[in-house]
């Protein structure tokens, strides 16, 4: 009789799957305090996650005035009786609105000559009842004690230079640093971003920096973005997903 003569054979259950990965969004932010110094130089970095390389493909920037629009004017008490428009002194004005100033807590670090280097303007809530037969009418006290506003300071007016850094690898992504005009456009929103020539790949743990020289008097707050993406699953991060091969049977 024969015995039956043991075989060992193999058979593939469908092709090797690939690693499963899934392409986001994400933006990594710098945000910088201006003092108004011209020359003052601020670093600000961001540590990319361990979970995925970002790669940037644009670089943009906003701004915040400090001195945000303040609505003042004189307070004259004249019970009813109305004052004049053009009655009103530059003594009056600088006075209404130091008060203003000192009410908000800004006097410290926002006095009337700071307000005055942007600009004052009548209140458009109430500018054309002011100017009613050129200037020459009796207003009331509530509508002079907000006659007046305190312009920010345009935000098209600020300038300064940045500069990008890999911290790891000691790689300067620019000669010199860069005037924010030439490399990213106006704040007044004439183009305040731009794209990469080529991609900037950053690993996971990499530490990025980015250097701002204050140019112009201008106070507030900057932001900038490094817009790009990043892919989750690499097989060197945590959320690497391990390959499904070839299945043996016996």
């Amino acid at each position: 009789m024969m015995s039956a003569i043991p075989q060992l054979f193999s058979r593939s259950v469908g092709p090797v799957d690939a690693p499963e990965r899934r392409g986001i969004p994400f933006d990594y932010a710098f945000r910088y305090d201006l003092q108004g110094k011209p020359g003052s130089v601020i670093n600000s970095i961001v540590t990319v996650s361990i979970e995925a390389t970002f790669t940037a493909v644009s670089v943009g920037y906003g701004v915040v005035p400090k001195v945000q629009p303040i609505i003042f004017g004189p307070q004259f008490n004249t019970a009813g009786e109305g004052t004049n428009f053009t009655q009103l002194t530059l003594g009056d004005i600088i006075d209404a609105l130091d008060k203003e100033l000192f009410a908000a807590a800004l006097s410290k670090e926002t006095g009337p000559e700071a307000v005055f280097k942007n600009g004052i303007k009548l209140n458009p809530a109430v500018a054309e009842l002011a100017l009613q037969q050129r200037g020459d009418v009796s207003l009331k006290d509530d509508v002079v004690a907000r006659l007046f506003q305190a312009v920010g300071s345009p935000s098209e007016l600020i300038q300064f230079k940045y500069a990008l850094f890999d911290e790891g690898s000691g790689r300067e992504f620019q000669s010199e640093p860069i005037l924010n005009i030439a490399g990213l456009g106006s704040a007044g929103g004439e183009r305040p971003f731009r794209y990469f020539a080529q991609p900037i790949v950053f690993r996971p743990r990499s530490t990025i920096r980015m250097e701002v020289t204050e140019i112009s008097d201008f106070k507030g707050e900057l932001h900038v973005s490094l817009h790009g993406y990043k892919v989750l699953g690499g097989s060197d991060t945590p959320t690497a997903v391990a390959p499904r091969g070839r299945v043996r049977r016996r």
